[in-house]
């Protein structure tokens, strides 16, 4: 009778013991949020998309023209584009992943073009009549100072410490320097698109220079590793997952129009060239969701490919 119960005993401990990993794993998030048009509906805005892998389902979380969308912890930072402007400017906005507490946390709608998040760091730029300054803040909204009192380079990424900007008033290279601007350096050699032409992806710079059609290039922030990537068509950049930089070719035609879209990846170093998939040629990549790249077609149906 002894016996029965102490293995009656172990096996509830067993159960028990194993209840918390099968709440973790239950507990994995399968909702993306990302910012843009949900095509099924015509809305515009930020978005939650709940993958199931039969039935995926899109919902607004806010309604209206957003960018520079960053996630981080249970918050949800976007910048809302000011109704009265002609230029990218409004407000930063956090909330949260279900669309509540939405809250202001910058005001006068100066801040412009984009904002980063480095660490517990907000890195933004204002302006007004005195021209463009580069400003830090807490995640709360709370502590606001002046990092660049004269910011000359709208197009810029901010990252440990680290000032990656394209030099938009000298000759539109990309360069690499500390928030001071000492350490200035170049890291190409030719001409960057300042809007499109570069990315960061888990401390790897991806760049593209415009005179150079067909190839792309993957860097260290610190300058190391530089590595080619060519092709025969025009490269689309889309990022990095589990060991493996992913990027789309895309074929276009004299009027520019695109006729061909496939999904390739590399290495890091730029070896075991593959494709993974053929694309429509107006599918929209969403973004990364559990080892997964989630796409969305001119219908409004999405899908994975991993």
């Amino acid at each position: 009778m002894k016996k029965s119960l102490l293995l009656s005993l172990m096996a509830l401990v067993l159960l028990l013991g194993s209840i918390p990993t099968m709440a973790a794993a239950a507990a994995k998030s399968s909702i993306l949020i990302w910012v843009g048009e949900i095509k099924a509906n015509g809305g515009i805005g930020v978005n939650a998309t709940t993958i199931t892998g039969k039935n995926n389902t899109s919902k607004q979380l806010y309604k209206g023209a957003a960018s520079s969308l960053a996630v981080t912890g249970d918050w949800v930072y976007f910048l809302k584009q000011d109704p009265g402007s002609d230029i990218d400017s409004g407000n930063i906005v956090r909330m949260k992943k279900d669309g509540s507490k939405l809250t202001e946390i910058t005001k006068d709608n100066k801040v412009y073009s984009r904002f980063f998040i480095d660490g517990k760091k907000i890195y933004y730029s204002t302006f007004d009549e005195n021209g463009v300054k580069l400003r830090s803040m807490n995640l709360d909204g709370t502590g606001s100072k002046i990092v660049k009192g004269k910011l000359e380079h709208w197009s810029y990424i901010v990252t440990n410490g680290t000032f990656l900007y394209v030099d938009t008033k000298g000759d539109s290279r990309l360069y690499r320097a500390k928030l001071d601007g000492s350490g200035k350096t170049a890291i190409s050699a030719k001409e960057v698109d300042p809007y499109d032409g570069y990315k960061l992806y888990d401390g790897v710079l991806y760049y593209s220079e415009r005179e150079t059609a067909g190839k792309g290039y993957l860097i260290d922030v610190s300058g190391k590793n530089k590595t080619t990537l060519s092709s025969k068509v025009s490269i689309r950049p889309v990022g990095f997952l589990n060991q493996w930089f992913y990027y789309e070719e895309a074929t276009v035609d004299k009027n520019g129009i695109t006729t061909a879209v496939s999904l390739t990846k590399v290495k890091r170093d730029g070896s075991q060239k593959k494709t993974v998939s053929k694309l429509g040629n107006t599918d929209q990549y969403l973004g990364q969701l559990n080892g997964s790249l989630v796409y969305m077609t001119t219908a409004g149906k999405v899908f994975t490919i991993k």
